[in-house]
């Protein structure tokens, strides 16, 4: 939207420049002046507008960066917590899985390497 509204500002500049030479009541070298003025002040505008632009796409895109950061942490915290459940279970099957082994062997302690 704001790129749009940039992109009327200019055409609007330049229409009214036009209009001003066909309609001029003034002198080439008074219209032509009249007309460097008008351009400087457009692009006057123009650099405002695009450096108001752009300083608010570099905060959005900072605010982006830090929300992506803090979402990253919390996936490496949550991660963390996983992977110590996900061990824990494994330690907890393997107990049970060598208890039944011992109750199968008929209580004697089997060797995992082998």
């Amino acid at each position: 939207m704001k790129g749009e509204s940039f992109l009327a500002l200019l055409a609007g500049t330049a229409i009214g420049a036009a209009l001003g030479v066909l309609f001029a009541p003034d002198k080439g070298d008074v219209t032509r002046r009249k007309i460097t003025i008008a351009a400087k002040k457009g692009y006057g505008n123009a650099v405002e507008k695009s450096s108001e632009i752009y300083g608010k796409v570099k905060e959005q895109t900072s605010e982006v960066g830090k929300s992506i950061t803090s979402i990253k942490d919390i996936l490496m915290d949550k991660g963390s917590d996983l992977k110590e459940d996900a061990r824990k279970k494994a330690l907890e099957q393997l107990s049970r899985l060598e208890k039944a082994l011992a109750k199968d062997n008929g209580g004697e302690k089997t060797d995992p390497e082998v």
